[in-house]
C-alpha cells in the first residue's frame, strides 16, 4: 500500500455520517465505509458487490439524494464498473 492509499485509509477511519441523515441510509454508509477500510487494511482484491448494490438502493428511497445517487452511478459508469 502506498502512503497516499494509507492516508486516505486513515482518513476514512475518521468519517461519520450525518445525524440527520435517515437511519437505514446511515448504516448502508457506514457499513460500506467499514468494508472499505477492511477492504484496506487487508489488502483485498474487491469488495463483496452486496455493499455497493445495498448503499445505492438505501440512496435510492430517498428523492433528496437522488444527485447523490446518480453522482455514485456515473462514477461506477466511467469507470466500466457497470454499463447501459
Amino acid at each position: 500500500m502506498s502512503p497516499k492509499e494509507k492516508e486516505q485509509l486513515e482518513r476514512m477511519k475518521t468519517l461519520h455520517v450525518r445525524d440527520d441523515i435517515p437511519k437505514d441510509l446511515s448504516i448502508a454508509i457506514e457499513t460500506f465505509i467499514k468494508q472499505a477500510i477492511i477492504i484496506g487494511e487487508h489488502e483485498l482484491d474487491y469488495m463483496p458487490s452486496e455493499y455497493m448494490a445495498n448503499l445505492l438502493e438505501s440512496f435510492a428511497k430517498y428523492p433528496e439524494y437522488s444527485l447523490i445517487l446518480l453522482d455514485m452511478i456515473k462514477i461506477l459508469e466511467e469507470n466500466e464498473m457497470i454499463e447501459r
